[in-house]
């Protein structure tokens, strides 16, 4: 399947893009996927875990039940949770200018609209072009529905990697802080990934941040170690020292939703076409819509027209 492997590379990239993303019920809004990395530093030699202790070998349990737990967490709240919340975004990407959004969730799909550009507020002018792309989107909702119907593909191949993290990384615990606990990850040498995009684990290693009490996840820092190949670098491969960082928090009614999202990457594509990662997503103002709101009221709020009470406001 020549096809196939031309995409290699730039799929590894999408789903981890879209796997940062996954980690926060993200339906549609930031995809980041990508895969992200996740739970616990490890011993430093496989060999020393036969000098452990009771107690060490009772904590390193502890601490992979936490991590369990909390995966499970993230996964249900994925497929059950139905609210509907409009949030701000400021987002730069790949040197593009920055963008200051709105955006409204709903059961068929989601609104945007631009607030404003490299900091400033659009003029009338373009402010009306917004009003005109929001209505075009609601009279021929097209382009949602096939939206939404890669962001459920997404989706399930997201739960697919999240659900392989207790497995792929090792964990330590670091420190704890209140309900927060602070985990060191690295990569499990006996995990076998089941597919190209998994092989990025075994490059992975950071901290994970865990509100214990929750059993949610809190942020996410981790960085490539080293060059990842695929196919022994014929279908390219991503530089070592690429970093991402994600965090996420309880915006109220307990939704837990993306509040942050750093991502750097770069690499070769097959035939050397380079590929360069640069993403920074601020979410803030989160506030819920009635359940089950339609484009319209989507549409209403968006233009100031249909009143929310604010769950929260915060930055990063």
């Amino acid at each position: 399947m020549p096809g196939a492997e031309v995409d290699t590379l730039p799929a590894v990239r999408g789903s981890f893009r879209r796997m940062l993303c996954s980690v926060h019920n993200f339906r549609s809004s930031a995809c980041v996927g990508i895969a992200t990395a996740i739970t616990f530093c490890v011993l430093p030699e496989i060999a020393a875990q036969n000098h452990l202790s009771d107690s060490e070998l009772n904590q390193q349990d502890a601490t992979t039940l936490l991590v369990r737990e909390v995966i499970y967490n993230e996964i249900e709240e994925q497929l059950h949770d139905t609210s509907s919340w409009c949030y701000r975004e400021h987002r730069q990407a790949d040197g593009k200018p920055s963008q200051t959004l709105e955006v409204c969730q709903t059961k068929d799909g989601d609104l945007e609209r631009v607030l404003a550009v490299n900091g400033r507020e659009l003029n009338l002018e373009q402010t009306r072009a917004e009003d005109q792309h929001i209505q075009q989107a609601i009279t021929h909702p097209e382009q949602l529905r096939a939206k939404q119907k890669k962001d459920r593909e997404d989706g399930d191949q997201q739960r697919k990697m999240l659900r392989a993290f207790p497995e792929a990384f090792l964990f330590q615990c670091e420190s704890e802080s209140g309900n927060l606990v602070t985990l060191r990850f690295r990569p499990n040498p006996a995990f076998r990934p089941s597919n190209r995009v998994a092989t990025v684990f075994h490059h992975l290693e950071g901290t994970l941040v865990v509100d214990g009490k929750q059993k949610r996840l809190v942020e996410i820092n981790g960085r490539l170690t080293s060059e990842v190949r695929f196919a022994g670098g014929l279908l390219g491969h991503l530089d070592k020292d690429g970093t991402f960082l994600v965090k996420q928090r309880d915006f109220g009614e307990g939704h837990w939703d993306l509040s942050y999202l750093s991502m750097r990457m770069s690499g070769k594509a097959l035939f050397f076409k380079t590929i360069t990662v640069l993403e920074e997503k601020t979410l803030f103002d989160y506030q819920p819509l009635p359940r089950g709101a339609s484009l319209q009221q989507a549409a209403d709020f968006l233009a100031g027209d249909f009143d929310v009470h604010p769950a929260a406001s915060s930055g990063k």
